[in-house]
Formats: structure tokens, C-alpha cells, sequence
């Protein structure tokens, strides 16, 4: 057993400025729930852990100027920081990265009883490490968090009263971390992926490039051995002199490469999307002429109605697999550096390629609609 190599994903970190104000949006609009919180002893930083499932977020504050978290939200805005794995031997792991030319950050040392070493990835990205049995239930919380009052009851029926229910206690819309989208600079695609397949034994399982006009991207997606941790890793591939794109635009914005968005998974996108609509999420809006063009571009669904897509700008798309659904919230983030995207695959196994050409042309065909009247 390699003791890296066989990692799995335990929970994501995020560094935020304003810890309360990304906690309220969270629970309030994306029914995650308040887990545990940091012990008080902690001068540097405080922070939150959420959980939706088996999905746990940990949401970061730095407390001084010169926290190394204040100084990650300074140069970079609010974002993920370190994507934590679990591993039977974090010694083990961490030696094997180091040897496979991962740059140590944190040297293997106990936390809260657990022990716990992180390194570098690619740009400020991190990977912690955290020791857990291989048997060990998903979902548990990250070592030095407390758990709160109704988290404890939850875990302990038998201690404790039960709990009034709330927006935070919503029925899960989300079941699994289907991927997270890494963007770099342009020609950094290949060293970012090199990193990927030789210090953690991550394998390639898609690529492409995709071109619109003068403007597009070079994309690899590589995978950990178990499953449960995949990046889609995005370059630009727009001609000289073309105007910025989002892959650059966000590169610049964000003081290098980084995680740009974070896909959920669920069982039943047009229920989930309603419901956070209902809760107020802003989505992007997805033009007429691209839902007029679907049909011809993907055939005919048997998953969801095209109007209902229609009526919540749900993106659709086919591969070889089968059918997969997706959508993308707005960003809210002062520098347009981060959002979320919901996803729905039925088979499908790529990551909807197919809708990046098809939303040019959806737009193309609106403007030539507009000059025509």
C-alpha cells in the first residue's frame, strides 16, 4: 500500500476575510450545517467547520495581520487554501511527497491528538495530511475542532436534548464533491498535472481543447487511485493579441493559479436548483438560442424536461456515458474568483465540454436575432 498514493479526501479549508459572513451564506443558502468550531486557546486564526453528508468545509480567519491566513487573503481573496487528505500513515505520506518533490509546509506533528503534515501543490494550493484509519467513517471532523452542541447530539443521540430544527438542519441537497476546477497560466497546464501524477499517483482520465473564435482552453483531468479527488486543471489556449479571457483574467485577479470553483454533486439538479433559488443563490443565466439549439446538439433527454432546464438555466450535455446537468453560481467574491457549480451526472463521465461552444454559439445566434430586427 502506498500510503499517499491511496489518500482520500478528508475536507477542504477555505481562507476567508469575513468568517461570519461566509459561514450565514453557506448555512443559510446551501443548507450545510455548523459542525464544530476551533478551541479558544488559538491566538492566530478561528474557524468553522460545516458538513452537508460526508462533505466537510472548514472556513478559515486569520486574527493578526501577520497570520500566514491573513496573508494568504491579502495576496489571493478569499479561496481554497488546502485540500486536505486522509491517510492511514501520514509520516508515510508525507515522506513520500517529499521524495517525489512536493515542498514540505508542515512537518508531521499531533493536533488535538491526531497526527497531521501538510505540503505544497501547485501555486499557494496545499495539501494537508491527516492520519485516519482506513475504516475510518467519512465525514468526521478535522483534528483541533470542537464540536458543537447540536453536532455532538446528532453523533450522540443519548446525550444531550434533540435539536429545534432550522435553515441549517435542511434536508442535504448535495451527496458528494464531484470535482474542483484548477486554473493556471498558460502553459503551466503540463507542469501542474506532471505534479499530480508524480508526487501523488494522480492519473490523467480526460483532455481536450475547446475553441471559440480566437479565445479558448487546454484542460486535464486527473484522479486519485480511490475516486474521490479530481481536478479538472484549465490553461489558456487564446491566440496573441486576443482580449482576456476568464482563465487569464482569473489567473491575474487571483495573484496566480488556483481553485476557481468547486462542483457538487446531487441526485436531482432541477430539485436542488429550485431549492436554492428559493433560498436566494444567484446562478448565471444561460441564453434563449442555447436551449433552441439543444435538441439538434445532444438529441433528445430522458432525465428532465427541456423547459424545466430552460426555466432554471440548467446547462445539459451528452457523452459516451450518458447524460449530465450543470449549472454555475455567480460569484460573490469582491475579485470574481470563486463560485460554485452544481452538477447532476445520469452515466455521464466527462465534464460538459460540449456547453462551453455551445453557449458562444447560443449568444452568437442572439446577437445576429437582435441586428436582423
Amino acid at each position: 500500500m502506498h500510503a499517499l498514493r491511496d489518500a482520500r479526501l478528508d475536507h477542504v479549508e477555505f481562507y476567508v476575510g469575513n468568517i461570519d459572513a461566509t459561514v450565514k451564506e453557506l448555512v443559510s443558502k446551501y443548507a450545510f450545517q455548523i459542525a464544530g468550531t476551533s478551541g479558544t486557546s488559538i491566538q492566530s486564526h478561528r474557524s468553522i467547520a460545516l458538513r452537508q453528508g460526508d462533505m466537510v468545509l472548514l472556513l478559515t480567519q486569520g486574527l493578526t495581520a501577520g497570520s500566514p491566513v491573513s496573508t494568504w487573503v491579502r495576496t489571493h481573496g478569499d479561496g481554497v487554501a488546502n485540500i486536505w487528505l486522509r491517510t492511514p500513515s501520514v509520516r508515510a505520506a508525507f515522506s513520500e511527497a517529499v521524495a517525489n518533490g512536493a515542498e514540505a509546509v508542515l512537518q508531521p506533528v499531533e493536533r488535538a491528538g491526531v497526527l497531521v503534515a501538510g505540503f505544497g501543490a501547485f501555486g499557494d494550493v496545499q495539501h494537508g495530511l491527516v492520519e485516519r484509519a482506513d475504516d475510518a467513517d467519512p465525514g468526521q471532523l478535522p483534528p483541533g475542532i470542537v464540536p458543537t452542541q447540536e453536532s455532538a447530539s446528532q453523533e450522540s443521540p443519548t446525550q444531550g436534548s434533540p435539536t429545534q430544527e432550522s435553515a441549517s438542519q435542511a434536508p442535504a441537497e448535495f451527496g458528494v464533491l464531484d470535482h474542483f476546477a484548477y486554473l493556471v497560466g498558460a502553459g503551466d497546464l503540463r507542469n501542474a498535472v506532471k505534479f499530480y501524477e508524480s508526487v501523488l499517483g494522480f492519473s490523467v482520465i480526460f483532455e481536450d481543447r475547446t475553441m471559440v473564435g480566437g479565445q479558448g482552453m487546454d484542460s486535464q483531468v486527473v484522479r486519485n487511485a480511490a475516486g474521490d479527488v479530481t481536478f479538472t486543471i484549465v490553461e489558456s489556449a487564446a491566440e496573441t493579441g486576443q482580449a482576456l479571457d476568464f482563465i487569464a483574467e482569473f489567473v491575474q485577479n487571483n495573484a496566480g493559479p488556483g481553485i476557481e470553483h468547486i462542483a457538487f454533486g446531487c441526485a436531482h439538479i432541477v430539485t436542488a436548483v429550485q431549492k436554492l433559488r428559493g433560498r436566494g443563490v444567484d446562478f448565471l443565466d444561460t441564453p434563449a438560442a442555447y436551449y433552441d439549439l439543444l435538441p439538434d446538439r445532444i438529441g433528445g433527454l430522458t432525465s428532465h424536461e427541456l423547459e424545466q432546464l430552460r426555466g432554471l438555466s440548467i446547462l445539459a450535455d451528452r457523452d459516451h456515458g450518458g447524460e449530465l446537468f450543470q449549472i454555475f453560481t455567480r460569484s460573490t467574491h469582491p475579485r470574481n474568483t470563486f463560485f460554485f457549480e452544481v452538477i447532476e451526472r445520469v452515466g455521464a463521465e466527462t465534464f460538459g465540454k460540449g456547453n462551453v461552444k455551445a453557449l458562444f454559439e447560443a449568444r452568437k445566434a442572439e446577437r445576429n436575432q437582435r441586428e436582423e430586427r
